[in-house]
């Protein structure tokens, strides 16, 4: 089962909220080719939340645009679909009505129902199916918004730390699980995270972001195989690299703001 993946283009994009006098995004400028597992990692309120639901059709900038293969994006497409931090299922329906919902909705389910099966098992959830999913678990909640999500063979897949409520052994395994079905289908990734074990354990590359207001700042590739041994050196290197040059940035920031406040 393979998809056919999307390249992303943010070109010039800054973004002010009405009643806001500073903008939350400045001068964002970012290329994701097709296929690319992207990481945007920043603090709390540095505007990267901001900047998917922009990738996702949801907001639009005030300046600048989002492009995906060439389009620009003016609203959300069942080609580009997101994963919030909570799985927002309708509890009266089963698991498997749960995952058929994006496909019910643009009028293709009889032609690709199977598809539902087939991903029910990957995420594995076969077994669940006919369960209503207010008996399931949260990891297992999650695993059916990622079925849901892949059921309309997205493009690209957007994710806003839909992992970050879950206990650390259930929140691994699924950003394990997530990486390498993106990996192995050819679907562009895009994910907004403050977790450093995160971005170098899902993403290709990671995009570092500053705050007040948002800006990227800089950039780290993620040269390692799937599935990704937490345990090697290659990995915890990478790991304290991400974080020395994610405090150094941080300090810069801060040394900047501290000058302009004098």
């Amino acid at each position: 089962m393979t998809t056919k993946a999307s390249s992303v283009w943010i070109s010039d994009l800054s973004h002010t909220f009405k009643k806001q006098t500073k903008p939350t995004l400045k001068n964002i400028n970012l290329t994701i080719p097709k296929g690319q597992l992207t990481a945007l990692i920043g603090r709390s309120g540095c505007g990267k939340s901001t900047l998917l639901q922009m990738l996702a059709g949801l907001l639009i900038p005030s300046d600048g645009a989002v492009r995906i293969n060439a389009h620009t994006v003016t609203k959300p497409s069942a080609k580009w679909n997101m994963m919030f931090q909570k799985p927002s299922l309708y509890p009266w329906m089963t698991v498997r009505e749960n995952a058929a919902l994006g496909l019910v909705f643009s009028g293709t389910y009889k032609a690709k129902q199977d598809r539902v099966e087939t991903l029910l098992e990957m995420v594995g959830l076969a077994e669940h199916k006919d369960k209503n999913v207010q008996q399931l678990s949260g990891g297992q909640q999650q695993r059916v918004a990622l079925a849901r999500s892949l059921a309309t063979e997205p493009e690209i897949l957007l994710l806003d730390e839909p992992f970050s409520a879950l206990d650390a052994f259930t929140r691994t395994q699924l950003q394990n699980e997530v990486a390498e079905i993106c990996h192995n289908q050819g679907i562009t990734m895009v994910m907004v995270t403050h977790d450093i074990d995160e971005a170098v354990a899902m993403a290709d590359k990671v995009v570092i972001m500053s705050q007040n207001p948002g800006e990227i700042v800089g950039e780290m590739e993620v040269n390692l195989t799937y599935p990704r041994d937490r345990s090697v050196d290659e990995f915890i290197s990478l790991k304290e690299k991400l974080f020395n040059e994610f405090e150094k940035i941080d300090i810069a920031k801060q040394n900047s703001i501290n000058e302009d406040n004098l």
